[in-house]
């Protein structure tokens, strides 16, 4: 199973967020690519304990991360977000498209290294290093594929 443990799926998953254009069209959903790539870098700042988020209420977490981590099926589209990335991504980013992008690549490489992580997600709840690592190439894959990458 791909994750970001993997050097050459870090940066395999890095070439195809640099090959993403400010321009480029989405496939399905509403975001454009610069809410896309403001998405990942929120969604990384979770993973790291920067950015807090409620927990999400539905279905039991152990169910949910299972199915999204570990049994192979593609993400569905449109799936829905929690409110603060909702709020964040509309924001007006203060960075131009390439420094955003940089800025997803960093916080992608600071989940990479183990750097720090924070003891739950706000879908799938507790998380190991492996859970994160795994989690944060299928959200960018997830990403990179709405918009064609």
């Amino acid at each position: 199973m791909k994750s970001l443990a993997s050097a050459e799926t870090l940066s395999k998953t890095k070439g195809r967020l640099l090959s993403l254009g400010e321009d480029d069209r989405a496939r399905w959903g509403r975001m454009t690519a610069t809410q896309m790539v403001r998405h990942l870098t929120c969604a990384y700042e979770i993973a790291l304990g920067e950015r807090v988020v409620e927990p999400v209420k539905g279905l039991p977490p152990v169910m949910v991360k299972w199915v999204a981590l570990r049994s192979g099926l593609r993400w569905p589209k449109n799936m829905a977000t929690t409110p603060e990335l909702v709020r964040a991504i509309k924001e007006t980013p203060k960075n131009q498209f390439g420094d955003l992008v940089g800025d997803t690549i960093e916080k992608m490489e600071a989940v990479a290294s183990g750097a720090a992580w924070q003891h739950s997600h706000p879908m799938f709840g507790r998380m190991t290093a492996a859970d994160w690592m795994r989690w944060g190439y299928l959200h960018a894959d997830h990403h990179l594929r709405q918009f064609g990458r």
